[in-house]
């Protein structure tokens, strides 16, 4: 899908025959991604290792691509406190818009940093492409400040690829002027969503209730998360991918309704015109992640004391489950020659508490490092959001999400396909169920195209 040339026959042999050999280690990756390949974690032989960094004296060089401005603010930090390692940060396009196909080319072409910022979906994605670099020595003394499901995120078969930085609970935005104005309190079940959906619109046919998130293809991953759906399965040798399994459906179902009575939004997300709905009113909630919060505050200033988060609504009244959306790692890319210097920096990013209270406050991340949840910056009430502390929410939720979701090999694919077909079918050209079927079948020619065995499951 990168215009990648065929490999030579031999090794395109031994590749798939390495890939079959550990596709069952990927079950242990619940959560969050997983894949494998055969050049991952050694030279292949005819590559040339690009010098990031030399091991010997001086000061180690480092570059580390990612889009998140509060990384900058990381590097600048972490460079003045540490003069034998310098970081420099180069801000590239977010990694679905362009960010990842850059680094994949880069990686390819023998000049790749060292470091670059990965959505933990995508990791499977550089895996089969044999463009990570295992890390697994140097990061094993710094494995145990991890929550063990995030550092699973950056790690396959035994081997590592990268530090954890922070995993995406999600949670209930909602306007409290509007939900006053129409003497609402949250909804605790879909159900109750769709009748305040109807209560809203009905009251002021300007004012969507809430926000469908279609054309950010991890946000619908997120709602078929919570409702246990799981896209892709590894039986034995073979991919399994199913994007219209029950929990899916019920999903696509439910928001396929509300998108027909015209309840919700179906504006493409993140958009200046987007954000201006947020900050005007014409809509009162949406269903997001605690990375969310940072972007709330940024785009839509005038309404700061006028949102609030909620626990996500339940199918089941009596339900406690929640989904996740986003959350990444600082990964370490094929060539990085110094990777001592690269895990000291990632492992200090994502677990030194002046690091993590910068991220917290200006991306509005949850950290993966364990330590990270006694940040003074995690207790403190939240002026954007009526002085609550909104962290309890969160916190509650990132232990709620089912453990059985499972990234494949190919989702920068899957990104760019579940954008095109179901942003178009939010906004009324074509139905979501026939969006989701047309990535599924899309989704297994491309792992086939890879050489590894894929069907329907």
């Amino acid at each position: 899908m990168w215009g990648r040339p065929s490999p030579r026959p031999g090794r395109r042999t031994a590749r798939r025959a390495a890939v079959a050999a550990t596709i069952a280690a990927l079950t242990v990756l619940t959560a969050c991604g997983s894949g494998s390949d055969s050049d991952s974690g050694s030279g292949s032989g005819d590559k040339t290792d690009k010098a990031s960094g030399g091991q010997g004296g001086g000061t180690a060089q480092l570059d580390f691509w990612g889009w998140n401005p509060a990384y900058e603010k990381a590097v600048t930090a972490f460079n003045a406190a540490h003069p034998d390692i310098h970081v420099n940060y180069n801000k590239v396009e977010p990694g679905s818009k362009g960010g990842y196909a850059k680094m994949l080319a880069a990686v390819k072409a023998n000049n790749a940093p060292c470091l670059a910022q990965m959505g933990y979906e995508t990791l499977p994605s550089f895996l089969v492409e044999g463009a990570l670099q295992d890390v697994d020595k140097d990061a094993a003394a710094v494995k145990s400040k991890y929550s063990a499901g995030a550092w699973s995120q950056m790690s396959v078969a035994g081997k590592t690829y990268g530090i954890p930085v922070d995993t995406g609970p999600v949670a209930m935005f909602y306007r409290t002027d509007v939900f006053a104005k129409n003497g609402l309190t949250p909804p605790k079940t879909w159900d109750e969503f769709a009748q305040q959906a109807d209560r809203v619109h009905t009251a002021d046919p300007s004012v969507a209730y809430s926000a469908f998130g279609g054309n950010d293809p991890w946000w619908y991953a997120g709602m078929a998360w919570q409702n246990g759906g799981s896209w892709f399965k590894p039986e034995g040798d073979t991919w399994k991918v199913s994007m219209t399994e029950p929990g899916t459906r019920k999903v696509t179902e439910y928001w396929q309704q509300l998108l027909d009575k015209k309840v919700v939004s179906a504006d493409p997300t993140f958009t200046p015109d987007w954000y201006k709905r947020f900050g005007d009113g014409s809509v009162a909630s949406y269903v997001g992640p605690v990375w969310f919060t940072a972007l709330l505050e940024e785009n839509a200033k005038d309404a700061a004391g006028k949102w609030a988060v909620a626990p996500m609504p339940q199918w089941d009244a009596s339900g406690k489950s929640t989904g996740n959306i986003g959350g990444s790692g600082t990964a370490v890319l094929k060539g990085c020659k110094n990777t001592k210097a690269a895990v000291t920096f990632a492992d200090w990013m994502s677990s030194d508490p002046a690091s993590l209270s910068t991220l917290v406050k200006d991306a509005g991340i949850y950290p993966a490092a364990t330590a990270g949840a006694s940040l003074d910056a995690m207790q403190q009430p939240s002026a954007y959001f009526g002085n609550t502390k909104i962290y309890d929410v969160f916190k509650e939720s990132a232990a709620q999400a089912p453990t059985g979701w499972q990234w494949g090999p190919t989702m920068t694919q899957v990104s760019a396909d579940l954008t095109d077909r179901v942003g178009k079918a939010g906004a009324g050209n074509g139905k979501l169920a026939d969006a989701l079927t047309g990535v599924q079948g899309t989704t297994i020619k491309a792992i086939q195209d890879k050489g590894l065995k894929a069907a329907a499951g």
